[in-house]
C-alpha cells in the first residue's frame, strides 16, 4: 500500500515507519496536496498505528500544510480521523492540531474498524454547503 491510498470516498494516510520519517512526512504531504487537487469531496483517516513520531520540525510541516490548504481542506475534506497507538501519539497529533486546527470535524479512535465506520457514515451524510 502507497502511504496515501484513495478507497472510493475514503482517503487512508498510513505512515509504516520503514522510510526515514523525514521523507515519508514529505511523501505524505505531496499525495495529500494531489488528493486535495483532484476536487472530490473525501474523508481522510490517519491510521498512525506504525507511523514514527515525527519530529519537532516534521510537526511543523503538517501544521503549515493544514494552514496553507485551510480553504481546500474546508472544501473537500469531509471529516478527519486518526487512529493512534497510544498517549505518546495522540499528544502529537493535538500539539499538530493546537498549531492548526482542521476546519472539519475530527476525531480520534483506538482501531481502525472504529475509523471507518464514522467515515462511512460522514460520507452517507447529506452534502454540506460550501
Amino acid at each position: 500500500m502507497k502511504s496515501v491510498e484513495r478507497k472510493g470516498a475514503i482517503v487512508w494516510a498510513v505512515p509504516d515507519g520503514r522510510v526515514a520519517p523525514r521523507e515519508e512526512v514529505e511523501s505524505v504531504l505531496a499525495d495529500l496536496t494531489v488528493e486535495l487537487k483532484r476536487g472530490k469531496p473525501y474523508v481522510l483517516l490517519f491510521d498512525l498505528t506504525r507511523a514514527a513520531i515525527p519530529s519537532a520540525l516534521q510537526r511543523q510541516k503538517l501544521a503549515a500544510h493544514m494552514q496553507d490548504n485551510a480553504a481546500r481542506i474546508r472544501r473537500w475534506v469531509l471529516g478527519i480521523g486518526i487512529i493512534y497507538p497510544n498517549a505518546l501519539t495522540r499528544g502529537v497529533v493535538t500539539a499538530i492540531f493546537w498549531i492548526a486546527p482542521p476546519p472539519v470535524p475530527y476525531r480520534f479512535f483506538a482501531t481502525r474498524v472504529e475509523a471507518a465506520e464514522w467515515a462511512g457514515s460522514l460520507v452517507e451524510a447529506p452534502p454540506r454547503s460550501h
